[in-house]
């Protein structure tokens, strides 16, 4: 990414002049793209953050419904890959996005019942 912002010719610009010259949520905004793309799931909770951030900034992107079924689903795919990726599943690593996820959902119940 760094390449493509620098034409392709020398060096890359490092990160402070980058951050001069585009605002830092477009660059936040770029990140979360190129995981979205990539579908690197190791990094969903990195997304789910950022939907979290720019939802509350603007609320009415996503209705809370919506709002709270995306960020429940990235948080639980980010659990299952967790699981699949070792041959045993450490609870220590596991358990605070568990947790995050029990946060979420008398959000999410609330408004499906509504």
């Amino acid at each position: 990414m760094l390449k493509q912002m620098s034409g392709g010719k020398g060096p890359p610009l490092p990160l402070p002049s980058l951050r001069l010259m585009v605002p830092p949520l477009r660059l936040v905004s770029a990140a979360i793209w190129q995981t979205v793309q990539q579908r690197h799931v190791m990094d969903y909770g990195m997304l789910e953050e950022f939907v979290t951030m720019v939802t509350e900034m603007v609320p009415e992107l996503l209705n809370l419904r919506q709002r709270a079924q995306l960020i429940l689903g990235l948080r639980a795919r980010l659990v299952l890959e967790l699981c699949r990726s070792k041959p045993i599943a450490d609870l220590q690593i596991i358990q605070p996005h568990l947790d995050r996820i029990q946060t979420l959902t008398p959000l999410w119940g609330t408004q499906v019942s509504s």
